[in-house]
């Protein structure tokens, strides 16, 4: 009697376990969400998606909220720049050539200035209040391929990139065939879109 009860309890465990085990493994991991997602969004767009046979998806990069909150900032210092180079020049024309002065044109740079300088200052806080956060992965790049036919029904290998947001979702942001299609810095970082939209 206790041999079989021992068994029996044995034999819970294992089935136990092994359920555990098979729910575990049902979890889809990052390459294989960001499959299925790109199946979903090229069938849509294929000439004959039963056609579809898929080859590989290789992760070949990741950009960090960290990396978009450089760029963006790089782009307003640059325009900024840009404006206050304007500006200084046209200052110039007031004492050295006054009929190429324009009071308005003066004031709509010093007022381009102004609002970047905000926006700098607002991005400077955010990324002060994602703090450890701006380390996330903000985006990832995939190559995908695939085959399928095309409009001649000729079967052909296709290659994209795929850009993603960031998990758990990994919703896609692109997918091109041009290398110059691709996004520098895809999905932003937390608050930033928001931001602009009030500063616009």
């Amino acid at each position: 009697m206790k041999k079989t009860t021992t068994k029996i309890a044995i034999g819970l465990f294992a089935l136990v376990s092994i359920g555990l085990t098979s729910c575990a493994e049902k979890e889809p991991n990052r390459d294989e969400i960001v499959k299925k997602n790109a199946e979903e969004y090229i069938k849509s767009k294929m000439n004959d998606p039963k056609s579809y046979e898929f080859v590989k998806i290789e992760l070949v990069d990741s950009v960090l909220y960290s990396d978009n909150i450089e760029y963006r900032k790089e782009n307003f210092k640059r325009d900024m720049e840009y404006d206050q180079s304007s500006l200084e020049r046209l200052e110039r024309y007031k004492t050295e050539i006054p009929s190429m002065y324009d009071e308005q044109e003066v004031q709509e740079l010093n007022s381009k200035i102004e609002k970047n300088k905000r926006i700098l200052t607002k991005i400077d806080s955010l990324a002060s209040e994602l703090g450890e956060r701006k380390n996330e992965v903000a985006s990832y790049t995939y190559i995908f391929s695939f085959r399928g036919n095309n409009a001649l029904g000729a079967k052909i290998l296709n290659e994209y990139a795929v850009q993603t947001d960031q998990a758990p979702e990994y919703k896609i942001i692109n997918m091109t065939d041009e290398k110059d299609k691709m996004f520098l810095n895809p999905n932003d970082f937390p608050g930033y879109r928001e931001m602009i939209e009030k500063n616009l």
